[in-house]
């Protein structure tokens, strides 16, 4: 692995051990009086359910990156352990299954203790997750969970040689208001490649804010070139997307299997029959306020 990509990925895998060494020893202080692997690991999942999905999440991100290295005939860089090996192989963990660590809890424990520190600890961490699964929510519920259509033509004119800032951006707007496998996958590789920051940022957003593993992508460094910092404020009303739809656009590129239009005030009942519509194959094309990303 080189030796700049190495430093990256071990740096990153150590910000991993530091972040969840404290969950995992209290963790560890609910532990039943026998215990192995599989309990310690099932007990951080369920308390912890964010972290694990970053660890998760992280180690198949980094089996992809290595895939597709192998597909194009570069040597591998990563081979990242599967998630288990990950977090069986982390300090922590082994210290905590260690013969040692085993004798200490099983001499000082008590049920009565144990019973009450897991209540108030999974009491914390139900308040935790709630908090952070309205968040996510909140902000998936403006997008439509499915693959539309039209994604493969997106994704192909947003790689066309010559394309500017603006149509890079109006596709990342388009991308934006779908989560699948393959507007994530698209986000994951512009936040780690795209050089133009507003654009790389928009893609950090989206990956951050609907529950995904995502590293924030320091800017590139050497010479500053213009196209880098150019930024464009995308605001398209009725009137561009008519004229757009008139021209060999993105936007005439876009097919829906149904068309909703609702008012204001109807939001929440249209939020809930674009899922039902995304559950049966159709994507929608939606006007109005309610529904509307970036």
């Amino acid at each position: 692995m080189p030796g700049i990509t190495k430093r990256k990925y071990v740096g990153e895998t150590m910000r991993i051990y530091k972040k969840i060494k404290r969950p995992l020893y209290l963790v560890a202080g609910i532990l039943p009086y026998e215990y192995n692997g599989v309990d310690l690991l099932n007990l951080f999942s369920q308390l912890y359910p964010f972290e694990w999905k970053e660890i998760v999440e992280r180690q198949n991100n980094y089996k992809d990156k290595d895939g597709f290295l192998k597909k194009v005939g570069k040597q591998t860089r990563y081979h990242p352990e599967t998630p288990e090996q990950f977090f069986f192989n982390m300090p922590v963990v082994k210290n905590i299954l260690s013969k040692g660590y085993k004798d200490k809890h099983k001499s000082s424990y008590s049920e009565d203790d144990r019973d009450r520190k897991y209540n108030e600890l999974k009491n914390k961490r139900e308040r935790k997750i709630e908090e952070k699964t309205a968040k996510i929510e909140d902000y998936i519920k403006r997008t439509q969970e499915i693959e539309p259509y039209y994604i493969d033509a997106l994704i192909a004119a947003y790689h066309q040689k010559g394309i500017t800032t603006e149509g890079k951006i109006e596709i990342v707007s388009e991308m934006g208001k779908f989560i699948c496998e393959k507007t994530l996958t698209f986000f994951s590789k512009i936040n780690d490649s795209e050089r133009n920051a507003q654009i790389r940022q928009i893609a950090f957003s989206h990956l951050q804010k609907s529950g995904h593993y995502v590293k924030l992508r320091k800017n590139f460094k050497g010479k500053q070139k213009s196209y880098m910092t150019e930024t464009f404020d995308f605001n398209m009303t009725p009137a561009d997307l008519a004229n757009r739809l008139d021209r060999d656009t993105i936007q005439s590129k876009k097919q829906f299997g149904v068309f909703v239009s609702h008012s204001y005030l109807d939001g929440k009942v249209v939020e809930t029959m674009i899922k039902i519509l995304n559950g049966i194959g159709f994507s929608c094309f939606v006007t109005g306020i309610a529904i509307r990303i970036f």
